[in-house]
């Protein structure tokens, strides 16, 4: 059974050879230099990566890495980028830093992204300043606000007024609201909420969804607002109810953005059955990378994987224990997730140039190789 499944195994390996390189992915990429600009260029963006910031060992800014951090993005089809969100953990940097960040990543993409910046704050004072900073920077396409946290309330009358008055500061620049109430942990009405953005700020065009209310979902859809999905999970849902026309700006974006555009096109072409299997795939790897909880340090650390070491995070937050990555790994290497991860890649055919979905790069596989041939080389040695 062993050299079976070995054999079966490297036939797998030869036939996606080109995945080996992590360095070098192929998906061709989407984005095209006569990008629109503004809130068009927020309208017509899909596949929008809330991106990390990568740090180095002493929790500085690593910006030599972003260049390449963006190429990677654009190489896998990525259309947008949100900078400072949760992701990136904007709450907890500077204005200053914040600012130098954003300018980091305009530089890189040079007009190939639509730039959408996270600018809540900790106070109103504060947000209205960045928003003001951010109105005069050209590149930056879409702003997005969010519910200053820590004070729970459930009358969004205070919230509105909040979000209206932050609104006014983002001159000439697509607004945007954060919805993520497991992380705000705040309730209250969003459909509402967004009735009342529409009607009061006048560059208001959509928001990120991350909650996993279906029926609510829908009600928004009604509202004809831009709707970007937070949950990786919601894909297929949100494939089902929009069609071509569903956006996302989630984690996985920044490693597996060609599994899920698969899951999109699968769900467009008519074909619900594989793509139900792309999306219980996905679902299966974000849960194992999930350890202890740290969700996010869990992403960053998969990053690793891509030759690009997003270091160790602003503080009060840790990087993963060794134990932690060690269970990470352990997850990746067994034989359901090998036999998952080459389903994945292999449910298009290769050969076929119909459409750029057809390239499931992103190492899944590649991964996998990674860590089989650094397993195996370690035992060499110690054989040796």
């Amino acid at each position: 059974i062993r050299l079976y499944r070995k054999q079966w195994y490297q036939r797998r390996v030869r036939e996606h050879y080109y995945i080996l390189n992590l360095t070098e992915l192929i998906a061709p990429s989407n984005n095209k230099s006569g990008m629109r600009s503004g809130i068009a260029a927020v309208q017509s963006s899909h596949y929008v990566a809330p991106v990390f910031t990568p740090r180095d060992d002493n929790r500085a800014v690593n910006f030599e890495l972003i260049p390449h951090y963006v190429e990677f993005l654009l190489h896998s089809g990525v259309d947008g980028v949100l900078v400072g969100g949760s992701a990136g953990h904007g709450i907890l940097q500077t204005t200053r830093e914040r600012l130098e960040i954003v300018k980091a990543f305009i530089s890189a993409s040079k007009g190939r992204l639509a730039i959408i910046v996270h600018a809540g704050c900790g106070g109103l004072a504060d947000t209205k300043l960045f928003c003001e900073e951010l109105s005069t920077i050209d590149e930056v396409d879409g702003i997005m606000l969010s519910a200053p946290m820590f004070y729970p309330y459930t009358n969004t009358s205070g919230l509105e007024e909040y979000l209206v008055e932050a609104g006014s500061s983002c001159k000439g620049k697509a607004v945007l609201y954060y919805h993520f109430p497991s992380l705000t942990n705040l309730t209250y009405d969003i459909v509402g909420l967004v009735r009342t953005m529409k009607r009061k700020i006048k560059n208001f065009v959509g928001i990120k969804y991350t909650a996993c209310d279906k029926d609510e979902y829908k009600r928004l859809i009604g509202e004809r607002i831009k709707i970007f999905l937070g949950f990786p999970n919601m894909i297929m849902h949100g494939a089902q109810t929009q069609g071509i026309d569903v956006s996302m700006i989630t984690g996985p974006t920044n490693f597996l953005n060609t599994v899920m555009m698969a899951i999109v096109s699968l769900v467009v072409e008519g074909d619900v059955r594989k793509a139900t299997k792309i999306q219980n795939d996905l679902d299966a790897f974000m849960k194992g990378i999930v350890v202890d909880g740290e969700l996010m340090a869990g992403m960053t650390h998969i990053m690793d994987y891509a030759g690009l070491p997003m270091g160790i995070p602003i503080m009060p937050l840790s990087d993963l224990t060794e134990y932690q990555k060690k269970k990470i790994k352990k997850h990746l290497m067994s034989p359901a997730s090998v036999h998952r991860f080459i389903d994945m890649i292999d449910t298009y055919d290769v050969s076929s140039s119909k459409d750029s979905t057809n390239l499931i790069s992103f190492s899944l596989l590649g991964m996998i190789v990674f860590l089989g041939v650094s397993m195996v080389s370690n035992k060499v040695k110690r054989y040796l």
